[in-house]
């Protein structure tokens, strides 16, 4: 195992942790159907936080892999005859556009906070969490789906993603935060073949 892709192991690991804690403090066990706000807040930061570290772990780990030759068949028209598809959830997920793999984009959760009072919805917060609970059971199936997508990017002249240093990683677990705090300049070094590659 090289030093990438055990980090991403590791990673990945501390992300399912995290995951973890996110579930027991919203109890997602119980599917309750409302959140205090200021419970509803904390576990939509920490969804963002963790979305951005999941997305450039992924990233990561599809650009270690070594693709097979796509192979040309003719379709039958089935849709199991292409490429799976990707949900609405992962597809925000793993969307490389704009080149910024967070934070800061579009979407990443980090809104801000409103004045309303009360109880919120629970599901929005419960589904995105359910979302990340399943990309990280099958980590290679989506990172495989990714080093296509990255592949085809490459190919078409398109420049590389960047990664901007998270904020505020020091409020995360010290694990988890120096993983955060790594990502950027891994990312980097794994994204310098891009122009050069054919």
């Amino acid at each position: 195992m090289t030093n990438t892709s055990a980090f991403v192991s590791h990673g990945i690991a501390q992300a399912q942790r995290a995951l973890s804690a996110v579930a027991t403090m919203t109890n997602a066990h119980l599917n309750p159907s409302t959140l205090k706000r200021t419970l509803a807040q904390r576990a939509r930061a920490e969804l963002a936080r963790l979305e951005i570290i999941i997305r450039r772990l992924l990233v990561l780990m599809a650009l270690g892999l070594v693709l097979p030759p796509v192979t040309i068949r003719a379709s039958s028209g089935h849709h199991s005859d292409t490429e799976p598809v990707e949900t609405k959830a992962s597809g925000h997920l793993l969307g490389l556009s704009p080149r910024i793999l967070g934070p800061g984009m579009v979407g990443d959760g980090l809104a801000t906070a409103t004045r309303a009072c009360g109880p919120v919805p629970a599901a929005p917060i419960l589904a995105r969490l359910a979302a990340l609970q399943e990309l990280l059971a099958a980590p290679e199936a989506h990172a495989r789906r990714l080093a296509r997508t990255l592949e085809r990017q490459r190919k078409a002249g398109e420049a590389a993603p960047m990664a901007l240093p998270m904020h505020r990683t020091h409020r995360m677990p010290p694990e988890l935060g120096a993983i955060a705090t790594a990502l950027p300049e891994l990312l980097r070094h794994a994204f310098k073949s891009w122009e050069t590659s054919g």
